[in-house]
């Protein structure tokens, strides 16, 4: 990499362009930094100006609140030895600064992502900058609404909105980062920028340093549009009626299953040069010999034979196909990827892969899944959730993750290698599926975030897109500057999806879980769009722990009523055994409070009516219920009653049966197969989010 620090006066010039003024002046002998500071007056700071030193506080070369010029002298000495003497040629020097005053430090930097090109951040800034991580990014050129939208997730946002009666010039920081966001634009070879500290007051700033880092070698992201036949194609392989499986086989072999799955095709055509019936279909040795030209091409053959027979789909004139087929760039045979993007974008013709699952629709019966039903799981019923996974794995655990719930799904996604149509691409065709109301998205890299995002913004406008991403974690690369050891590519990520309106699940450990829990609540339960929560356990410590998780998740408990409190402790009050008639006072003190303990003697009775009470609560916009389907006392039709309950409320009911026994798992599938969903743990974390959700789109997605 050709990478270089520019000096205080290159940068300086460069941000003088942009209405920033950086202070100081850049001089070449203790001469020039003595008549620079006689003619600023004292007190001034002093330190180099080199490109061998990149955090001057961390190598003790920023003196500051030097009153004269014995103090200066010294200083000067002590930097020129530190930089091996100063150099008008070079550049090698000083800078000399009038003495700032105390005032809020800031960091205002970019560094220019990959995927994403130019990322800003403003968080908390000098010394301290990486300890607090406290800053938002903003990719692209940035407006005023997009800097107050990154400073309402930092403290920063908070500080300069005035904390404790103390103001600052918050619009003129504002301004400083949309300027610094279109300099980042307007100057590709620029890849990192620091202004640390920026020292803001009541009104106005002073840019105490300055570091900009330029990289003659930086290619600039295109945030190309998709190009309307590629969008063709791929509406074309999910409305296929003509579905020709190219190395179709056996029952047994990938070939084999690939078929058995599509069986629900009209016109399915198997292609083997030797067998002539596979499944009772007949089959065809080559394309040319099919009745008639197939839609959609299914390849399950070598990488080699898959390029060959692919050019020969698109003169034929296929619309759209999906590889299955291995051995390509994730094996180091770029050049036969290559080949397949090339007769690609000649013919016109777009295809999902290669090294991918492929496609499932349960609205056409297309159904491209390698794995046996046997050794998985069925594939579930229609409904209005679409799934998009880069890894096939992930795809597959999320598929069987949604049968364990009895969710449903209308489309599934595995993009493999995406060398054709990646994530923007097919987001695009569910976006624009009237069928599809919520979108799910599994990514790992972001090869095109620009298109990703712009792609996004327009999905997210309409309905739900939800995104778990993997390869957050492990080392990262050298950092030449503040901001790039906080703005990853994974920040940069962070900040797409703020604006593009994704909800990102950024949990590391339960995210697969959490997201196919949110699906459910949205696809299963009635909209509210507060955040109310009442939990009713029978079991004390339940209820406890769903009362902890409610807080925990920016969600707040209930203050019910004081009608729901009476009829509460009427309802235990009726129930109380004789002998415990004097001990009343005590046993109801706390009923009526949230959570509710219904005590380990409740019975089907006693729980149905709270939960009835509960929903007719003014201050309830939830009723989350813990229960312990294993206790004496609840009879073995509960699971039955709930589901008659459950058409009665007009409130979201969480169910979360504790435990994992056999009789637990049986009831789950009982209620689940009346469409009565339950949750096992984590459930607080997707019910937040579901509520922002139905509260973002103010409409509700029961199926």
């Amino acid at each position: 990499m050709n990478r270089r620090q520019m000096n205080f006066e290159e940068s300086a010039a460069l941000l003088t362009r942009y209405g920033i003024v950086a202070d100081g002046r850049q001089v070449y002998s203790i001469a020039e930094a003595e008549g620079a500071a006689e003619e600023m007056g004292y007190p001034v700071a002093v330190k180099p100006v080199s490109e061998k030193i990149i955090h001057k506080s961390d190598e003790g070369t920023v003196f500051l609140n030097i009153h004269d010029k014995s103090q200066l002298k010294n200083a000067c000495l002590a930097i020129e030895e530190k930089i091996d003497g100063f150099s008008r040629e070079t550049k090698e020097g000083l800078l000399v600064q009038r003495m700032a005053e105390q005032g809020f430090e800031l960091l205002i930097g970019a560094k220019r992502d990959p995927g994403f090109g130019p990322v800003t951040m403003i968080g908390i800034g000098g010394i301290f900058v990486e300890l607090y991580s406290d800053a938002a990014m903003g990719i692209g050129i940035l407006t005023r609404q997009d800097v107050e939208r990154m400073l309402t997730t930092t403290r920063v946002g908070r500080i300069l909105g005035g904390f404790r009666g103390q103001r600052y010039d918050r619009d003129r920081i504002i301004d400083l980062t949309v300027n610094i966001s279109r300099l980042m634009a307007e100057n590709p070879d620029i890849c990192e920028l620091d202004l640390n500290p920026v020292i803001v007051y009541e009104e106005g700033c002073a840019i105490v340093d300055a570091r900009l880092i330029r990289d003659g070698n930086i290619v600039k992201p295109m945030a190309e549009d998709i190009r309307p036949w590629k969008q063709q194609s791929i509406d074309a392989i999910f409305n296929a009626e003509s579905v020709a499986v190219i190395g179709a086989s056996r029952p047994g072999t990938q070939g084999g299953v690939i078929l058995k799955n599509c069986m629900k095709i009209r016109n399915l055509y198997p292609i083997h040069p030797k067998l002539t019936k596979i499944h009772g279909l007949p089959c065809y040795p080559s394309l040319k010999d099919l009745p008639q030209i197939p839609e959609v091409a299914v390849f399950a053959v070598s990488s080699e034979k898959t390029v060959s027979i692919f050019e020969e789909f698109c003169q034929l004139g296929g619309k759209g196909a999906i590889i299955f087929s291995d051995g390509f760039a994730e094996m180091g045979r770029n050049d036969l990827e290559q080949q397949l993007v090339e007769i690609s974008e000649r013919y016109k013709v777009a295809f999902i892969g290669p090294n991918c699952m492929g496609v499932i629709d349960n609205f056409t019966g297309l159904n491209t899944n390698y794995i046996p039903e046997q050794r998985s799981v069925p594939v579930p019923q229609s409904n209005c959730v679409g799934v998009i996974s880069q890894s096939g794995g992930i795809g597959l655990e999320l598929l069987e993750m949604f049968s364990a719930d009895r969710q449903n799904l209308g489309k599934w996604v595995s993009i493999g290698n995406a060398a054709s149509a990646g994530v923007p691409e097919i987001l695009a065709h569910m976006g624009a599926d009237p069928k599809i109301k919520i979108v799910a998205i599994y990514l790992e890299g972001v090869a095109d975030g620009l298109k990703l995002m712009q792609i996004g913004r327009e999905v997210a406008n309409k309905k739900p897109v939800l995104i778990i991403k993997g390869g957050t974690g492990g080392g990262a690369e050298a950092a030449l500057s503040h901001t790039a050891s906080l703005a990853g590519s994974h920040e940069a990520f962070k900040a797409c999806c703020e604006q593009a309106g994704f909800y990102l699940v950024d949990e590391l450990t339960e995210d697969p879980k959490i997201l196919v829990n949110v699906l459910s609540i949205l696809t299963s339960q009635p909209q509210t769009s507060n955040n109310r929560i009442a939990v009713v356990s029978v079991g004390g410590g339940a209820g406890i722990l769903l009362a902890d998780q409610v807080t925990e998740e920016g969600m707040v408990l209930a203050e019910f009523a004081p009608g729901t409190r009476s009829r509460m402790k009427a309802l235990i009050e009726k129930n109380l055994k004789p002998e415990q008639q004097s001990l009343s006072e005590t046993i109801l003190k706390n009923v009526g409070n949230n959570p509710i303990d219904l005590f380990g003697n409740c019975d089907d009775d006693r729980l149905l009516e709270s939960i009835r009470i509960i929903d007719q609560d003014p201050n309830t916009d939830v009723i989350v219920a813990a229960i312990y389907l294993q206790v004496p006392l609840l009879s073995e039709y509960l699971p039955e009653r709930l589901v008659e309950l459950k058409e009665e409320l007009t409130k979201p009911l969480i169910i979360s049966p504790r435990g994992f026994s056999a009789y637990v798992d049986r009831c789950r599938t009982y209620m689940a197969n009346k469409k009565l969903h339950t949750y096992t743990v984590p459930m607080m974390k997707p019910l937040s989010i579901a509520i922002e959700i139905w509260k973002h789109y103010g409409h509700s997605f029961l199926q």
